[in-house]
């Protein structure tokens, strides 16, 4: 009797830790089959999943208003009105009253919103997978792909990733392409930086382009932000992305590393992808990158300055460490920084990663982009090696 009660316990003891440790796991979120970016992990109350505001409502293509007064969100799409207030539970689905399990909240300063109720809301499907837990959004239109672009005449190369082009209407535009970044060839010269603009002359100076936008329409410098379709696309699959997207080609030709900035993540997936192929056959900034092998010692992160957008990785071994095709994450808003070909950390010596405004290239400071980068509420910093393992964290 006391071997089966003993058994009885075991069982009893490892499933409730199976159940705590299932509990600790992150919430994912999927639309489309696509892992929806968020700068705030989702939260679980009352067996609800809520979100980040903005994040879900632009996911779905729905504007959003904010009032901080009232602590009232307004979100409009076509004919559908949804209405919420923090603390509610009573929300409006265009103007009819309807009772939410769990309001909207303030969560550290974000404001969270329900997923399930946002989302049917919205025409969509959702489903949670309990052993994962996934929260799977489907959207009714699936099947139904329309691309908007705006066709454009490029009239001149700033660098590899921007371009000046002339609309139908006569308006020229500054077009900053989304999801790259070549190495700097005009304040500063990087290594690879002239042949990156190069090629970029060579394939679009003159010609017609299709403009495709994400969710932000533009950076903080007033610069359209872009993808650039060599023709019209007739979806957004991959193999159309791989043909006919120049962005897609700068990172498969190995002209650029992947830099990711939310919300405009609509085919990050495929440019991680895309960045790992010309890495591992050793293409333009890639060619004399680490192979992948042994993990290296010695390399970590010695400090992160969130608000001044620094990361320094140091050399704590004795022997000269080549770091080209690393990988900086920022955890929080999942963007990367590829370290650039011959990028190579002297013993006992460091190299820092700077972005920002004011953030400028020089000895020992690899420039990552003038955008923001780093959550100054908690931004985990993390190291990957050129095989995508994980080297150093800090943060």
């Amino acid at each position: 009797m006391r071997k089966k009660g003993f058994t009885v316990f075991i069982l009893i003891f490892s499933l409730l830790l199976s159940i705590s440790v299932l509990a600790n796991q992150p919430i994912t979120v999927t639309i489309d089959g696509r892992t929806l970016v968020m700068d705030t992990q989702p939260v679980s109350r009352d067996g609800r999943t809520l979100v980040p505001l903005r994040a879900i409502f632009e996911a779905l293509g729905a504007n959003v208003a904010w009032d901080p007064v009232a602590r009232t969100i307004t979100s409009t799409r076509g004919n559908t009105t949804i209405f919420l207030q923090i603390n509610n539970r009573t929300a409006k689905l265009n103007g009819n009253p309807v009772i939410l399990d769990v309001p909207p909240a303030v969560i550290d300063g974000r404001t969270m919103v329900p997923t399930r109720f946002i989302a049917e809301s919205l025409d969509a499907q959702v489903n949670w997978d309990g052993q994962t837990r996934t929260v799977s959004i489907v959207t009714i239109d699936t099947p139904t792909i329309t691309i908007k672009t705006i066709p454009a005449t490029v009239i001149s190369i700033t660098d590899g990733d921007t371009i000046r082009v002339r609309l139908e209407s006569g308006k020229e535009e500054v077009v900053r392409l989304i999801g790259v970044d070549t190495p700097e060839s005009t304040r500063e010269i990087e290594p690879f930086g002239m042949e990156a603009a190069a090629f970029t002359r060579r394939r679009l100076d003159g010609k017609i382009v299709f403009l495709e936008t994400d969710v932000s329409e533009r950076d903080r410098f007033g610069r359209l932000l872009a993808y650039a379709w060599l023709r019209q696309p007739a979806n957004d699959n991959e193999t159309e992305v791989r043909a006919n997207m120049f962005n897609a080609e700068l990172l498969l030709q190995g002209y650029a590393q992947l830099m990711t900035i939310p919300p405009n993540v609509k085919y990050a997936d495929m440019f991680v992808k895309f960045e790992r192929e010309a890495r591992n056959t050793n293409k333009g900034l890639w060619a004399t990158a680490t192979p992948i092998g042994e993990p290296i010692t010695g390399i970590a992160i010695a400090s992160v300055d969130l608000v001044r957008e620094v990361v320094r990785i140091e050399n704590s071994s004795v022997n000269n460490i080549d770091i080209s095709g690393w990988i900086l994450v920022s955890e929080r808003g999942n963007q990367r920084f590829t370290f650039p070909a011959g990028t190579v950390i002297i013993a006992g010596d460091s190299v820092a990663v700077v972005s920002g405004a004011d953030a400028t290239a020089g000895t020992g400071r690899l420039l990552w982009t003038r955008s923001s980068v780093w959550n100054n509420d908690g931004d985990p910093a993390v190291l990957l090696d050129a095989g995508g393992r994980e080297v150093s964290r800090r943060g």
